[in-house]
């Protein structure tokens, strides 16, 4: 290599296919051109076939099928450095004697065919019990200056791959996380603490266009301006980590007609984001729809909880979620009365909040009685 720029450069271009697995094949180019080599590649290499992929610049693809499908197994040099440790960088030499290589049939019915005299390997990720590696293969055979550069680059090349590993890793958790919540039939929403919507699942989406949620230049917005301030001050509580003693807060949204919408506002932990969201704090929201929702029945309730009669009419109430008050109108009851039966329902759910119990009420799946 030239001069310390080119090297820079290199090292550069690297990490650019850390962040991009489709530009290797540009940088392999440029590798084997600083190597006055014939072609550089990265490979897969494992005891199984399936293990097995790899491709090369310079190279045929059929020539790169070949390889793996038979001239992998009979490879002299991978059966003998299987377990070389990531980080290593050799020759074939340093592996096979010269003399030894020559009489084999990889060497004789593979390289020379090629125009391989000799490779020159760096080991960059070792996972259960597989090894990927970047080969440079070239005639004439490498010299020691070839093998302190390689040396030079080989942690670089070794993190580009466990960038690409993480980047890929990253994007299956994305994918099957998405999948995941736009299977459920609550609306899913992450918000910051200015409550503008980072992330929204189906359900969530189809409530925005039925203009059941509402948003305003991607804000979450209520048209009661009471109703307003108080999701956007549980979202800000939430963000800021200043619900402690109650780790969820509910706000109800009233709909002219039907059942007013529950949202549940939770802290969401960085790591369980999903790599959905930028990483800043976060509150999830979970929308339910009481009208959308399978219910409980007063028999249900009863079984399920010893409630009386009366309990179990207050708690089917007191899950529209709109509050002890409106559920004490419905009912003509007295405020009085309207606490007993909340308390009471309170111990025999083994809940403390009205956000708890209605979460807990709500989970209790209809059936006919």
């Amino acid at each position: 290599m030239s001069s310390e720029s080119d090297l820079a450069a290199l090292i550069a271009a690297i990490y650019e296919a850390g962040m991009d697995f489709s530009l290797w094949p540009y940088v392999l180019g440029r590798i084997a051109t600083a190597f006055n080599a014939h072609s550089a590649g990265i490979a897969g290499q494992g005891r199984t076939l399936s293990e097995c992929w790899g491709f090369s610049s310079a190279i045929d693809p059929e020539v790169e099928k070949k390889y793996i499908d038979y001239y992998h197994s009979v490879n002299p040099v991978w059966q003998r450095a299987s377990s070389t440790p990531v980080g290593t960088v050799q020759t074939d030499t340093m592996v096979v004697p010269r003399r030894e290589l020559k009489r084999t049939e990889f060497f004789n019915d593979f390289l020379v065919p090629h125009q391989v005299e000799s490779m020159l390997n760096a080991v960059v990720l070792v996972e259960e019990g597989r090894q990927t590696v970047v080969a440079v293969r070239r005639n004439p055979q490498f010299e020691t200056d070839d093998v302190r550069l390689y040396k030079l680059l080989a942690p670089h090349l070794q993190r580009a791959v466990q960038i690409n590993i993480k980047l890929a890793r990253a994007e299956l958790s994305h994918n099957a996380s998405v999948a995941t919540l736009n299977h459920l039939d609550d609306g899913i929403l992450f918000v910051d603490k200015d409550a503008n919507v980072r992330f929204a699942n189906q359900s969530a989406e189809g409530l925005f266009k039925n203009g059941d949620l509402r948003l305003r230049k991607g804000r979450l917005h209520a048209d009661s301006a009471g109703e307003r301030a108080a999701l956007h001050a549980a979202i800000s509580q939430s963000v800021n980590g200043l619900i402690q003693e109650r780790p969820t807060d509910l706000v109800c949204l009233r709909r002219q007609g039907r059942s007013p919408l529950s949202l549940l506002i939770a802290p969401l932990p960085l790591e369980n984001s999903f790599q959905l969201v930028p990483s800043q704090p976060m509150a999830v929201i979970f929308v339910k729809d009481p009208d959308r929702l399978s219910k409980p029945t007063a028999v249900q309730l009863r079984e399920k909880f010893r409630m009386t009669p009366a309990e179990a009419g207050f708690a089917l109430e007191i899950s529209k979620g709109d509050g002890i008050q409106a559920t004490a109108d419905r009912l003509s009851i007295s405020m009085g009365t309207a606490r007993t039966h909340l308390s009471r329902i309170f111990d025999k759910t083994g809940t403390r909040r009205q956000a708890e119990l209605v979460r807990v009420l709500l989970s209790v799946k209809g059936a006919a009685s």
